[in-house]
């Protein structure tokens, strides 16, 4: 009788049926994976548009830096920020969503708009907000030029209205043509002829640019459907108006007075 080098053998155990709660805390635990795993990867997106922003803004005040020395090209490149970060709160406000401010040395920043402006008079309003923050920050340079008799407040604020003065220009893609296609379609004429005489003048390449993006927005504009292009009431037509005035004015005004104190300064 052969002998058997095997134990004796065990009842095979079939393994308790899962029931309704465990199968549920499977899926659960399976579903926190793929969780933890998104967040890991928004996080590194985040990462990097946080990366991406810090990234062009440093190399922006270097750029700036070799024209002017570090303490202007900070001020300036804050400024910029400040005016950019109006525009995110405008967006949010009115229900969208916005990309992270991106620095383009020699001709400034951009930030992106995620979804589809509903109205011209929202798209105003998103414009707006980014001179409106601009002036706000150099008109509180001022105070402080004032309180030390430093130059270099008084130049960033003659800086900062200029440049937010030059965005009002009436013609895209500057903030002033929005604005304006809130009270006039025909605007975008006189900044036409505002930025032609300032690129004569001047020869700066950038402005070059900005030309014939305007170029391309106005034909694209006159190739739009009539139902597209929305009109507001002579009420909200009247209040943009004078907004865009207004802050032209005070822009135009404060520049003025900003540069006769440099001026003074340097006598």
């Amino acid at each position: 009788m052969p002998i058997s080098t095997e134990g004796p053998q065990r009842p095979v155990e079939t393994p308790p049926k899962r029931g309704p709660w465990a199968m549920l805390a499977a899926a659960g635990a399976f579903a926190l994976g793929k969780l933890k795993f998104l967040l890991v990867g928004l996080k590194a997106l985040k990462l990097w548009k946080f990366a991406l922003t810090a990234g062009s803004m440093a190399l922006m005040i270097w750029f700036e830096a070799t024209r002017s020395g570090w303490p202007f090209a900070v001020g300036f490149v804050l400024l910029i920020l400040v005016h950019e970060l109006g525009h995110g709160v405008a967006i949010k406000r009115s229900g969208l969503s916005s990309g992270w401010p991106v620095f383009i040395p020699f001709f400034g920043a951009l930030i992106t708009l995620k979804g589809q402006i509903q109205s011209p008079e929202v798209e105003a309003e998103i414009a707006y907000a980014g001179p409106i923050a601009g002036t706000v920050a150099s008109a509180a340079l001022i105070p402080v030029y004032f309180a030390t008799g430093a130059r270099l407040p008084l130049a960033l604020a003659y800086t900062g209205f200029f440049l937010n003065l030059f965005n009002m220009i009436p013609i895209r893609p500057l903030d002033g043509g929005r604005v304006a296609q809130a009270f006039s379609r025909r605007a975008w004429i006189i900044g036409t002829v505002l930025l032609g005489g300032m690129f004569l003048l001047s020869r700066a390449p950038q402005l070059l640019l900005i030309g014939v993006l305007a170029l391309s927005h106005i034909f694209r504009g006159r190739r739009a459907p009539v139902t597209e292009l929305v009109t507001l009431s002579p009420e909200a037509q009247q209040r943009w108006s004078i907004r865009y005035f207004g802050l032209c004015f005070f822009l135009g005004a404060a520049a003025y007075l900003s540069h006769r104190l440099l001026g003074r300064g340097d006598g």
